[in-house]
């Protein structure tokens, strides 16, 4: 079973305003999000973040690495693919080669920490713990990357618009131009 995670547990504070509630083409980028994961594979999607059918963040202020780690709390081992609720260009098509090259516990684009293809097991719980009990960057994706000796996929022929994040209104802007 592949499961989807959304990370939608950060704070927008560069925002001002929830972005997994900004709308575009009629939905909010939570339920655009959980849509493309579906279309992409994922026979069940999660959310982490505070809010209603959201797994709360037991590790504030840890970043993605918290919302990743209280979400292994509750969901099973397998396959996930975790993605941030604030790439609005984010399409299927950007999974499955993530989910085909499974040489190592996890797979992302190159210089794109996120999305990424996460083999949830015993190492990668190990893993996320470890991670937890490190000061600022320290506990990040990258470091978890590098833990699990995760595969950076190359960029060719992507269309790395379909990777941007949004964390202003600028860039809201920008990405639905």
């Amino acid at each position: 079973m592949i499961l989807g995670l959304i990370l939608a547990g950060g704070r927008s504070s560069r925002m001002g305003e929830d972005k997994a509630m900004l709308r575009m083409d009629g939905e909010t980028l939570l339920e655009r999000t959980s849509r493309i994961l579906r279309e992409a594979g994922a026979q069940r999607v999660a959310i982490s973040g505070t809010r209603a059918g959201g797994i709360a963040d037991l590790w504030p202020d840890t970043g993605p690495v918290g919302g990743i780690a209280s979400a292994m709390r509750e969901l099973p081992d397998g396959e996930w693919l975790v993605v941030p609720v604030d790439m609005p260009r984010l399409g299927p098509a950007v999974f499955a080669p993530l989910l085909a090259d499974r040489r190592a516990a996890a797979t992302h684009w190159q210089r794109h920490p996120l999305p990424m293809r996460l083999t949830m097991d015993a190492t990668a719980r190990a893993a996320l713990e470890e991670l937890l009990g490190r000061p600022g960057p320290a506990c990040s994706v990258a470091a978890l990357h590098a833990r699990l000796g995760a595969v950076a996929l190359p960029l060719d022929g992507m269309d790395t618009r379909l990777l941007v994040n949004c964390n202003t209104p600028d860039e809201w802007r920008e990405a639905n131009a």
